[in-house]
């Protein structure tokens, strides 16, 4: 399996193609797959999925895939070779960036495909005009269209999330949500605070929350809150103390007991053993 690792903050694409030229491969960035038209089969990750375009493509860094197209396929991808933006000076867009690809990488981990992108589309070719019109990956305007775009996958996988689940499944993805856009205010996911906010008593939402899901109200948010500090420590170039500030950590050494709780290492080392 071959391994591409390219170097450049953004990178966009637009073609046609009636056969699929790549090895299987994997990466170590996101790759959004726009399919315009055409159909064949993704092979991702040891699945199967069959398309028929138009759909949207979510790749995690790592996931391995390729493609066997049946019918001639018009793709645009637009890949993150840098997952965490850094370098434009301005720390809150910083931290929007990373959460706009936190819920991202939650996303595609979820849910492989979605269908209803329709909407996207002018957008999607939007993109890829203004990225080729700057010449550069540091462009603001693709930058604050992404962001647009982000948010529109958000809306379509969530709905589509929810007309699948049953009525007490819509309840728990709601929680889940919820937890998922506040992950960096812990005073927002406290126990309290999520019962009064969904109308539950303290301890039915954590009996419920154990049945809908299979854990407990405090692990989910743990190993949600530990995949975010692996991702920062992974593709980041963020200091710990950054980190720490950002995933509501009290200070950096509250950072290492959490990790050291499911790592037999440091934060450090770790970074230092996944960017080696």
């Amino acid at each position: 399996m071959k391994r591409y690792i390219q170097h450049e903050y953004l990178k966009v694409s637009h073609f046609t193609t009636r056969e699929w030229e790549h090895p299987v491969h994997n990466h170590n960035h996101f790759e959004l797959i726009f399919i315009h038209k055409g159909s064949g089969t993704h092979c991702v990750s040891g699945m199967n999925i069959p398309y028929d375009g138009p759909c949207l493509f979510l790749l995690a860094p790592c996931d391995a895939h390729h493609f066997e197209i049946t019918a001639p396929t018009t793709f645009t991808f637009i890949k993150f070779t840098n997952v965490y933006l850094h370098g434009t000076g301005n720390i809150r867009l910083q931290q929007s960036w990373n959460q706009e690809l936190d819920q991202l990488l939650l996303q595609a981990r979820q849910k492989r495909m979605i269908t209803a992108v329709h909407r996207m589309e002018p957008l999607i070719q939007l993109v890829a005009a203004e990225w080729k019109a700057a010449g550069q990956e540091n462009s603001d305007t693709v930058f604050f269209l992404l962001q647009a775009l982000f948010s529109m996958i958000k809306q379509v996988a969530d709905q589509e999330l929810l007309e699948a689940s049953p009525k007490s499944g819509a309840r728990v993805t709601h929680i889940l949500n919820y937890i998922h856009e506040h992950i960096h205010q812990a005073d927002d996911i406290q126990v309290e605070q999520l019962a009064e906010l969904f109308g539950f008593s303290k301890h039915y939402l954590g009996a419920f929350f154990k049945e809908q899901t299979g854990s407990t109200l405090r692990d989910y948010v743990n190993q949600y809150k530990l995949q975010l500090l692996e991702n920062r420590l992974h593709y980041s170039v963020f200091s710990l103390k950054e980190i720490s500030h950002e995933l509501g950590f009290n200070d950096q050494s509250h950072l290492n007991k959490f990790f050291r709780r499911y790592h037999a290492m440091s934060p450090s080392a770790y970074r230092e053993q996944v960017q080696g």
